[in-house]
């Protein structure tokens, strides 16, 4: 009897330590905090904690949902011989029989605006961080440029796909130029005039702080590359001349020997600015033409597009365009798109180039022709056409 009374004893005391024990570990399971993302409570503690959030808004930044409208809807692109059916990628976009209810309608605006949200409570937070030392303190204003910068660009490129239609006009509507965070507000659409009075605040302010650093995260020289872009929408040309030629002065074109590197990460010639994308980047540039589970060329390039190159002289038509033999075999055409093309072991992955130096001579020259300055504006045009052609 006592036996049995001790063994039972024994028994509920053990169960006892087992069950305290096992609370003590998960509650030490539960206070572990995740290391692959910060808590919102957590990012201001510092400067440090403060730039892995900036990445982070980097890390969520997709400008390839507007280069699938860009391209497929314009005439750079026709269907890929296995791309068919009515519910194939893109066949809505391609065939201009989109709705407003389309996910690739709407992926740039939630992408977008997801990524202006993330700016916007982290330039809301700024003056919680504590500095430390003059290190700190240079640290939180390249930030703040960084942010402010991110957040005009992605409302510009917001203006550009649902906003902007013809000639610039101040009193049309644009698109809502969101400079806080809340998950309950309707903003209406912004007049295009107030919209860019934002826009250019941003930049004035961001020009006004920043330095440049690494190509792959916004510098001045992609300040001044997007506040050229934007004064040529705007009609303000004495700006976009001064501002591109500010960025080709930094950034000579590529030698026609690195431009074909351009494509396949092998060098950062005329590089100003662009995403770097990994094997868990959610989407990848290669993947708006190719789908690499099916092994089905979605989009390949247009016939005439295709025509306006010279195939044996212009280094872009070697750099982006291919053929592949198989689809002669069946029947096909041929050609393909091998601008993102990527690797063997990270296929379709390409980092995806935002500002290049090819781009701000057009700028300057478009803008140079509206100023009447013709004499530079054709002068532009032929550096930029040498600099491709094998002569």
């Amino acid at each position: 009897m006592n036996i049995q009374k001790i063994t039972i004893k024994t028994i509920i005391h053990s169960l006892l330590c087992i069950v305290l024990f096992s609370a003590a570990s998960c509650k030490k399971i539960l206070d572990l905090k995740p290391t692959d993302q910060l808590d919102e409570t957590d990012v201001f503690l510092s400067a440090q904690k403060l730039e892995s959030a900036v990445l982070g808004a980097y890390q969520g930044w997709y400008p390839e949902y507007l280069m699938r409208i860009g391209s497929v809807m314009a005439d750079e692109c026709r269907l890929g011989p296995r791309n068919s059916g009515v519910s194939a990628s893109g066949q809505n976009l391609f065939r201009w029989t989109y709705s407003s209810a389309d996910q690739e309608i709407l992926a740039p605006w939630k992408n977008a605006y997801q990524v202006i949200d993330r700016v916007n409570r982290l330039l809301n937070g700024l003056d919680k961080v504590p500095l430390k030392n003059e290190g700190d303190k240079a640290k939180l204003k390249q930030l703040k440029g960084e942010l402010l910068a991110i957040r005009a660009y992605e409302h510009f490129d917001l203006y550009r796909l649902y906003g902007a239609s013809g000639p610039y006009r101040a009193d049309a509507y644009a698109v809502p130029y969101m400079k806080s965070s809340s998950t309950s507000s309707q903003p209406s659409r912004s007049l295009t005039g107030a919209f860019f009075e934002a826009f250019w605040k941003d930049i004035s302010e961001a020009e006004s702080i920043m330095e440049d650093g690494s190509n792959i995260r916004m510098g001045l020289s992609a300040v001044y590359a997007l506040h050229a872009r934007a004064a040529l929408y705007t009609e303000r040309y004495p700006e976009a001349v001064l501002f591109a030629g500010k960025v080709i002065e930094k950034f000579p074109l590529a030698s026609l020997s690195d431009f074909e590197g351009i494509w396949k990460e092998q060098n950062n010639a005329e590089t100003i600015f662009k995403l770097k994308r990994n094997n868990v980047s959610s989407m990848r540039p290669g993947d708006l033409f190719y789908n690499i589970g099916a092994e089905r060329i979605l989009f390949a390039p247009a016939l005439k597009l295709l025509d306006s190159y010279d195939h044996d002289e212009d280094v872009r038509y070697k750099s982006w365009f291919d053929t592949d033999p198989e689809l002669i075999t069946q029947g096909d055409l041929a050609e393909t798109i091998i601008k993102y093309k990527g690797t063997e072991n990270a296929p379709n992955r390409n980092d995806v180039k935002l500002f290049r130096t090819g781009e701000m001579y057009l700028i300057r020259a478009e803008a140079a022709l509206h100023n009447g300055d013709v004499s530079h504006s054709e002068s532009d045009l032929n550096i930029l056409r040498l600099s491709l052609i094998h002569i």
